[in-house]
């Protein structure tokens, strides 16, 4: 471009990155990288949309809240080293990637080996964690365990249940306190902790598969009926405490209820679980 003081070049990031290494660059070559860019783009929101669905899982374990942290510091990498090459047009490394390569040469691999970790490791970080969350629900679902959460009623009102917010990991203190709450109650009990109690209660829900199956496809829809199922344990099921006793007593039952009403995409819900004597 001619001024009156001169002449003035302008180039587009493209053609200035290529005038600093001291190489040519086709238009072939640059569109190639900004489509290569633009999947990448495309690949980093999803990684961080599956990042988002980690944090909010419905029962977060450790493994998804970690999964939360790094497949969305990842995912951020991913999109801004694919933004980079969109604008540039040039192959755009991540930093995980930059990162991984540099320790392996630190520990002495060659330059194609270090490439080739590096590669592993920007793959490996997002494809680990969902098969690892994958492998964790396949297990679930095929062993039949109950998943509280999925019952629970978060305003405390039906439809849903109230086994977590009465009934799981409360001390002695907190179920006296709870019958000086309530007098028409004459005990109370607890579960250990919530993992504790979903594997019984599954052991439960298990043994009268039957009956239960029977029940969704012949109780009507509008009926809202009630099941009481009971299972004795040879071990420990959790504590309870009656009124008018200082006691803690060991219990080694439990008493599920079911309310067949439609909730969460389930033709029934647990509408309490506790141990008993």
């Amino acid at each position: 471009m001619a001024e009156e003081n001169g002449l003035r070049v302008v180039l587009s990031p493209v053609q200035l990155a290529a005038a600093m290494s001291d190489k040519s660059v086709t238009e072939g070559e640059t569109l190639s990288n900004r489509l290569l860019g633009g999947l990448g783009l495309a690949g980093g929101v999803i990684e961080l949309i599956g990042a988002g669905a980690m944090c909010y899982a419905p029962d977060p374990t450790l493994l998804t809240k970690v999964g939360c942290v790094i497949v969305g510091t990842h995912s951020m990498d991913s999109i801004k080293a694919a933004s980079n090459q969109m604008i540039t047009g040039q192959p755009t490394t991540t930093d995980s990637y930059q990162s991984a390569v540099s320790l392996a040469k630190t520990l002495g691999a060659d330059d194609d080996t270090a490439y080739r970790v590096g590669l592993t490791v920007d793959i490996a970080v997002p494809l680990a964690f969902a098969a690892a969350i994958g492998a964790v629900r396949v297990a679930s679902v095929r062993a039949g365990r109950v998943r509280l959460n999925e019952h629970e009623s978060m305003t405390g009102a039906k439809p849903g249940g109230h086994a977590l917010e009465r009934h799981i990991g409360k001390t002695p203190e907190e179920l006296f306190a709870r019958l000086g709450r309530r007098p028409s109650l004459t005990a109370t009990s607890s579960f250990r902790n919530q993992h504790e109690a979903e594997r019984i209660i599954s052991k439960v829900l298990s043994n009268n598969r039957n009956q239960i199956q029977a029940w969704v496809k012949h109780v009507p829809p509008k009926m809202k009926a009630k099941m009481e199922l009971e299972g004795t344990f040879s071990s420990q099921t959790g504590i309870l405490v009656s009124r008018g006793s200082k006691q803690v007593i060991r219990c080694y039952k439990v008493r599920v209820v079911l309310h067949f009403e439609r909730w969460n995409g389930k033709p029934y819900y647990i509408l309490t679980a506790f141990p008993k004597v």
